[in-house]
């Protein structure tokens, strides 16, 4: 660490570690992702500004790549499951993907629609959980609790639909182990119609003049960052560049459905990128609206056929897919045996924090919060 850096800046809601730099603590509320810690920023303030930061990851000791190398096909999904806390439902699919692509399996209809609506599900309440911070930093303790009851009411959707609250464990190589019906369906439409007010509320809360303050210039990305950094999702997005998976053919069941146009701003700051997770919320509540729609005329099995031990050719295989904060990729390497030999995670997020320390430099010590909220991280992303 450099002698000249003044401050250490420790995110969530772990003590800030023993430390000859003067501790900064910066909370994003109860509800936000980065509330179990992991991540300090020690820095050289001036006149109140930031003028370098280094971002540095403290250890999970998780180590799920290696861990994957010991299970089998089956069993490495449901350890795909636990790397990303606000979506796990988009870790086990991911894997699932890439298995069965290096396998030539093509999944029945029904299980392709299914996952595509639990997919921008997921991308709902994990952008939900992001957004936290805009109610907690305007101390707007009625969106606040909605927001948390929205999120509580979630799990308790996966619940119903899965026997599980946090972590699905629902796919299964060429299949998916639960079926929509039709009274979860009615109360999954109930739900993103509270999402979609609380999209609204969170608008307001945006461009009241003070948040505005806080948000407009904040940390701005550019065409070339989001190139420099590997940039996808939201934050390329809201940087002017269209990077989206689903617009890529056989993403699902995406190229059968009208996304509705985000209409935000592509400054590439905190506020635009704000923006586009709220505008997203409300594009994800249409496409699941779409799919509902043509459920109930999709018949067909849930599972595909499969020998008794799962092998994939040899060969390396790369598969990807949009989770809520941009691609997420998946690298098998298999040798013929029941387990990989490798399996690499390309984490959307974790390029998101490489870029944070590149933002930082030039932002006042009081919107520091602002571009950490906006440029989010998942622990799982960071310690793989």
């Amino acid at each position: 660490m450099p002698d000249d850096f003044n401050r250490l800046l420790t995110v969530g809601s772990v003590p800030p570690p023993s430390s000859a730099l003067e501790a900064v603590h910066i909370d994003l509320g109860p509800d936000h992702p980065t509330r179990p810690g992991l991540v300090t920023i020690p820095a050289l303030v001036e006149e109140g500004s930031l003028t370098r930061a280094k971002v540095e990851i403290e250890y999970l000791h998780r180590g799920p790549e290696k861990l994957f190398e010991a299970r089998d096909y089956r069993q490495l999904i449901m350890l795909a499951s636990r790397h990303d806390w606000q979506a796990p439902f988009v870790g086990e699919l991911g894997a699932a993907l890439v298995v069965e692509r290096a396998m030539g399996l093509v999944c029945p209809p029904r299980v392709t629609w299914i996952r595509t609506l639990l997919l921008e599900f997921s991308r709902i309440s994990s952008h939900l959980a992001f957004l936290s911070w805009l109610p907690y930093a305007a101390d707007d303790t009625g969106t606040s609790h909605a927001l948390h009851a929205s999120l509580a009411f979630s799990h308790i959707l996966w619940e119903k639909l899965t026997g599980n609250r946090v972590h699905p464990m629902v796919t299964r190589i060429g299949g998916i182990s639960a079926d929509v019906d039709s009274g979860w369906s009615d109360l999954l439409l109930e739900w993103l119609g509270e999402a979609a007010v609380l999209g609204e509320s969170l608008q307001q809360i945006l461009n009241c003049p003070e948040m505005r303050r806080r948000t407009r210039g904040i940390a701005a990305l550019g065409p070339d960052d989001v190139d420099a950094f590997g940039l996808s999702g939201p934050v390329a997005r809201a940087a002017g560049v269209p990077l989206d998976e689903r617009h890529q053919p056989g993403h699902l069941a995406h190229d059968e459905l009208s996304p509705a146009p985000v209409d935000a701003p592509t400054d590439g700051d905190a506020f635009s990128r704000f923006s586009w997770l709220i505008a997203e919320i409300a594009q994800s509540a249409d496409l699941c609206r779409q799919v509902l729609g043509i459920l109930p005329g999709v018949e067909g099995p849930l599972d595909t056929h499969l020998p008794t031990v799962v092998r994939a050719p040899r060969g390396t295989t790369w598969s990807s897919l949009e989770a809520p904060w941009g691609t997420a990729g998946y690298l098998l390497v298999s040798n013929g045996g029941p387990t990989p030999g490798r399996l690499a995670l390309r984490t959307p997020t974790f390029a998101d924090v490489a870029a944070l320390e590149h933002a930082l430099p030039g932002t006042r010590l009081d919107d520091v919060p602002a571009a950490i909220a906006s440029l989010g991280w998942t622990l799982g992303d960071l310690d793989k």
